[in-house]
């Protein structure tokens, strides 16, 4: 694929972001890759620093973790998930859920979408990022403590 069809199906995402669950997306050099909600409005930014193929691959994701919070049950499925203040076994377990979960819906809303995704790449992607939460998950106060708010 090249930078064109990619830029594309981030556009697609964007779109179904904005229309279907009322959220904005930022896109920057400076931007993180996250899902957050300042002053209560929730909002997706996604670091343009990065190849159009793994800006798609972070979109989805962070899209993931909109549609997982959009879920009615959230606060059953992941009774800790939102403690942002705290670094308990419970929640640092609900958030490497979560995180699995997002990645997860972010290849089927690929499949909804019509968006073309190398399988193998996505999951490289995906694993490599979970990784870095595992670390965290692991031991927050010596590895990756800014992972704090989820």
């Amino acid at each position: 694929m090249n930078d064109l069809q990619y830029q594309q199906d981030i556009d697609a995402v964007e779109i179904y972001l904005i229309e279907e669950l009322d959220i904005s997306v930022v896109f920057g050099e400076d931007e993180p890759n996250a899902y957050w909600r300042p002053n209560g409005h929730a909002c997706i930014s996604i670091a343009t620093n990065q190849r159009k193929r793994l800006q798609l691959y972070s979109i989805l994701h962070e899209a993931g973790h909109a549609i997982i919070r959009a879920n009615e049950d959230y606060d059953k499925l992941y009774p800790y998930g939102k403690s942002e203040k705290s670094n308990t076994i419970l929640r640092r377990v609900d958030v490497l859920r979560e995180e699995c979960a997002a990645w997860d819906k972010g290849a089927e809303l690929a499949m909804q979408l019509g968006i073309e995704l190398d399988y193998k790449s996505y999951h490289n992607f995906y694993k490599k990022h979970l990784f870095e939460y595992v670390k965290w998950a692991y031991n927050p106060t010596t590895y990756g403590a800014d992972i704090g708010k989820p």
